[in-house]
């Protein structure tokens, strides 16, 4: 029993060594893939035309770093600059490395060539690269796989070693356990079988079966080492590795820039001329170094008093970390210097420099005249100086200076007139015509031009200078009536009174315009819109409070379309069936009432008939010169009437209301017929008798009516309560009335002077 433990420690040291075994070996083919996986990716894009380069230096880290080989591609002829790619060319004369160089385009100067830089540079490579330079750009970055041969070049034995060293080691791991993964797949008959075969072809055999990968990876270290001295390589430095700032193939490379500083100053200068040394400022690093920048700069005088600084461009876009200004000028004199910026860094002040005065080169009103009253002296009279070409006062100048003035005539005390310290004051000018104006002065090849100003004329009356043409009613003039505002001699003003017009003898019309009174502008108030409804001859009299008034020509307004119609007359009261003592007169008018000249016919009727009948001699009615004038025309019952007049396409019109009354009581007439009855009873409806016109219009007037038996056959006889009956308002209202004999009667009433009327039958039982 004491013996029983140790196969169970054996088994622990068993399975612990196992799992070390197997980590070692995944360590060491893990490597071996990523080893032949680098030189695979490094090796096969060679077949497609690219070239690879093994990095030397650290000048473009972190990105492309010592023993990377960067595959690139020719650049031919005629493709565009690669700015911002990495490239490789031939290091210049005289460098210190000669070679091949990997380095970026970081810009181009002004003569074409290129400028380059590592990413991790602080500085831009000192000398220019021509574009037919370029040998190649970068296109694939295969990490590491160069190393071998870095060290093996430059001699570091050390590193080379030790990766020899680790490389044998996962070699003889991956062979070891190769062979044993394929003796536990056969077995033991497969271990027999195996050593009956002959011993190095069995092994050769063995070899290649199982240890693929150890093979491959043995032949490509072999080869690596073997290549080295012969493999193209690129140093990526020309100067000290710093911080590296790029991030990508494509980005350009990104020298911090922190602050600015003038590399040529502006030169010493007369006013308004371009400095002859122009401003050129660098955009640096902070410890003053140059960078490639684009940044725009701006320059500004640091303290202007007055003065303009004018440059070709301003703000000015830096060129591989410089901005180079052009046509800098400052106008007026002094002693100044200039302040650079720009967004984020720090600003710059540049040397000083001075502008003075400059030749001769304009003339300049340093004083104009200002409005001034025609055949006046200037209230302020002009003053001229000799300028340089910032316009700066030529104190040394005593040229003779002339002024002149077009369309007038200006009269000075003394013109020409000579400068005294460059500059000549005028006196006593005045100009003898109303109107705007500028002044020129000139002298030899030089000349200057005043602001505008006006010579007016006292305002003292008003004038039509536009008069208003002929119209129709109601539509504006064609011609829109303008008033000027003039002095004596009847020169136009500049004032800007209210003017206003109005009809000189209205006669019943109004004038209507969309402003009036209207203000004037530059002395001349325009109308809009003015017209007349009335026809008629007029004039229009122009108003303005100080100003004498103004008439204009006579215009003529006529008479528009046919429009409507209109009572010019209406009928006069009247009584039944007599003519009107005033007949109706219908006119044809325009829209604004005036008469045409219209034929149309024109009919008349009762508004509103109610049983009556208008009656006229004519109607309708031919209308002549506009007028329908009617005759003869009566209604025959009373009553208070209107008439309403009418023709085809115009607006009807429709009278003052009259009244028809009745006329002369003529004769009497049944209204109520009595209705028969029994002989001796009273009627069951009583007789009523009405006194009335030859028009059948009721008379108020009084009549004694009697009533009797038309014909009184048989004996019979007619009883009322009274008869003869007094009418009143002309009707006389019977009762009680019977007839004491049967029979087939009527009723006669009877009055004096008026006709008899007989009722209807009635029968008596």
């Amino acid at each position: 029993m004491t013996g029983e433990p140790m196969p169970e420690a054996q088994t622990r040291r068993a399975v612990a060594a196992g799992w070390g075994l197997l980590l070692l070996r995944l360590l060491a083919r893990g490597y071996l893939v990523f080893l032949v996986a680098l030189a695979v990716c490094a090796t096969l894009p060679m077949v497609f035309g690219l070239t690879g380069t093994v990095v030397q230096s650290g000048s473009m880290m972190p990105h492309i770093g010592v023993g990377d080989v960067v595959l690139s591609r020719p650049l031919p002829t005629d493709a565009p600059t690669p700015m911002g790619r990495v490239v490789t060319f031939e290091a210049p004369p005289g460098s210190a490395e000669p070679g091949i160089r990997l380095h970026r385009i970081v810009g181009t100067n002004p003569d074409g060539t290129l400028v380059t830089a590592g990413d991790a540079n602080r500085e831009v490579d000192s000398a220019p690269l021509a574009r037919a330079d370029v040998i190649a750009v970068g296109c694939l970055l295969i990490p590491w796989i160069g190393l071998p041969s870095f060290w093996l070049q430059h001699g570091r034995i050390l590193p080379l070693a030790g990766w020899l060293a680790v490389t044998l080691l996962a070699l003889i791991v991956e062979f070891l356990a190769s062979r044993d993964e394929a003796s536990e797949r056969r077995g033991p008959r497969a271990q027999h079988e195996r050593s009956r075969r002959p011993g190095l072809r069995a092994s050769v055999g063995s070899i290649g079966a199982e240890s693929a990968l150890a093979v491959l990876a043995l032949i490509l270290c072999a080869a690596m080492v073997a290549l080295a001295p012969i493999t193209p390589s690129a140093s990526s430095a020309f100067t000290g590795t710093a911080s590296n700032v790029a991030n990508n193939w494509a980005a350009a490379a990104a020298l911090t820039p922190a602050k600015l500083g003038f590399t040529s100053a502006p030169s010493n200068s007369t006013g308004g001329i371009a400095f002859a040394s122009q401003p050129a400022v660098a955009i640096q690093t902070a410890s003053g170094g140059q960078t490639i920048s684009t940044q725009p700069v701006t320059l500004s005088i640091s303290t202007p008093a007055g003065a303009t600084l004018t440059c070709s461009a301003n703000p000015q876009a830096a060129v591989a970390g410089t901005a180079h200004f052009a046509g800098c000028t400052i106008d007026k004199i002094g002693t100044y210097t200039l302040t650079a910026t720009s967004p984020g860094l720090t600003s710059t002040t540049s040397a000083v420099f001075t502008v003075t005065v400059g030749a001769p080169n304009k003339l300049a009103f340093t004083r104009s005249p200002g409005n001034t009253a025609r055949n006046a002296a200037f209230a302020s009279q002009p003053t001229v100086a000799v300028v340089d070409a910032g316009g700066n006062t030529v104190t040394t100048s005593s040229l003779p200076i002339t002024l002149s003035i077009a369309g007038a005539t200006v009269t000075c005390t003394n013109n020409p007139r000579n400068t005294v310290a460059g500059v000549a004051t005028f006196a006593g000018c005045r100009i003898n015509q109303a109107g705007s104006y500028v002044l020129t002065a000139t002298s030899g090849t030089m000349s200057g031009v005043s602001p505008s100003f006006f010579i007016v004329s006292t305002a003292s009356k008003l004038a039509f200078v536009t008069p208003p043409s002929s119209s129709t009613s109601g539509a504006a003039f064609a011609s829109q009536p303008v008033v000027a505002i003039q002095d004596g001699n009847g020169n136009t003003t500049s004032g800007t009174n209210p003017v206003s017009p109005t009809i000189t003898t209205p006669a019943g019309a109004t004038l209507s315009c969309t402003s009036n009174p209207k203000s004037a502008v530059s002395g001349a108030a325009t109308f809009g819109g003015c017209a007349i409804g009335k026809a008629g001859t007029y004039t229009l009299t122009a108003t303005s409070s100080g100003l004498a008034s103004a008439t204009s020509a006579s215009f003529t307004i006529s008479t528009g379309p046919a429009s409507r119609l209109s009572f010019a007359s209406s009928p006069s009261n009247s009584v039944s069936s007599a003519a009107f003592s005033t007949q109706p007169t219908v006119a044809v008018i325009d829209a604004f009432g005036n008469i045409t000249a219209s034929t149309a016919p024109v009919t008349v009727v009762i508004t509103t008939p109610a049983s009556a009948t208008l009656t006229c001699t004519t109607n309708p009615k031919t209308s002549v010169a506009g007028l329908a004038a009617f005759s003869g025309c009566r209604i025959d019952r009373a009553g208070r009437y209107t008439l309403t007049a009418t023709s085809n396409g115009l607006a009807s019109a429709v009278s003052s209301s009259f009244s028809i009354t009745a006329g002369a009581a003529t004769q009497l007439v049944f209204t109520t017929s009595p209705v028969g009855s029994t002989h001796g009873a009273f009627f069951p409806i009583d007789p009523v008798v009405t006194v009335e016109d030859s028009a059948g219009n009721t008379v108020t007037a009084l009549a004694l009516v009697t009533l009797s038996i038309t014909s009184p056959a048989g004996g019979a006889h007619l009883f009322c309560i009274v008869n003869p009956r007094l009418t009143d308002a002309g009707v006389a209202e019977f009762s009680g009335c019977a007839i004491d004999r049967p029979g087939t009667y009527t009723l006669t009433a009877s009055s004096p002077s008026l006709s008899s009327s007989v009722s209807a039958v009635l029968v008596v039982s």
